[in-house]
């Protein structure tokens, strides 16, 4: 089985759209309502029975909630914002024999109710988590989970720490998400945050090395 987490906080507007996304082969779908107060909850029980409400703790600390809850041998991340491409479940599943993660690519869009913002969409390198990476559960019980003194940088800080532990990872080039560009990204809302974040990372991982 295929555990899909997907945290969500006040994410009525785009959950649907992301949730409809999901595919595959023997998946259970895990939402973690992180304390929303719009329609997410019901949104979410429209696609799985398995909703987890929390108070809003953030999507970090919805992530092990999540993880600490799945059934699967696999896992996948989704944030509630992000679109799966078609298929995108399989391909990873497909390419995960042998190794403990798969990671795809991810590619930005922006969001058809957002066309005031002006940017280049891209495609991102290996390595980001959310929507485009499969892992064995089991590593997990190796590397950890998530820091939960992080708000930004989660995925990153995990990567390190599993590259530690000679996580055998296989990189393909497939799209495998779209990553939703709007104007509540955290990366607009909580620019100050992240750049926190960042440097605590960098600090750990990296000074005095």
């Amino acid at each position: 089985m295929i555990s899909v987490i997907i945290p969500v906080f006040n994410g009525e507007k785009y959950l649907d759209e992301c949730l409809s996304s999901v595919k595959g082969d023997d998946i259970e779908i895990i939402v973690v309502n992180d304390g929303s107060t719009d329609k997410s909850e019901q949104i979410a029980k429209k696609y799985t029975n398995q909703v987890i409400n929390i108070n809003h703790a953030g999507p970090v600390v919805a992530r092990n909630i999540g993880l600490n809850h799945a059934h699967g041998d696999y896992i996948v991340f989704m944030d509630a914002d992000d679109v799966l491409k078609e298929n995108a479940i399989n391909i990873m599943y497909d390419n995960i024999i042998g190794f403990d993660a798969v990671i795809g690519l991810r590619s930005d869009f922006i969001s058809p109710d957002c066309d005031e913002i002006q940017t280049e969409t891209k495609t991102s390198s290996h390595g980001v988590i959310a929507g485009c990476a499969m892992f064995k559960k089991a590593v997990f019980e190796t590397v950890g989970n998530f820091d939960e003194e992080l708000m930004c940088g989660d995925a990153y800080d995990w990567l390190l720490r599993a590259k530690k532990t000679n996580l055998q990872t296989k990189e393909i080039d497939d799209v495998l998400c779209m990553r939703r560009i709007h104007k509540s990204n955290m990366g607009r809302t909580m620019e100050m945050r992240e750049k926190q974040d960042y440097i605590k990372i960098i600090k750990k991982h990296f000074v005095g090395k």
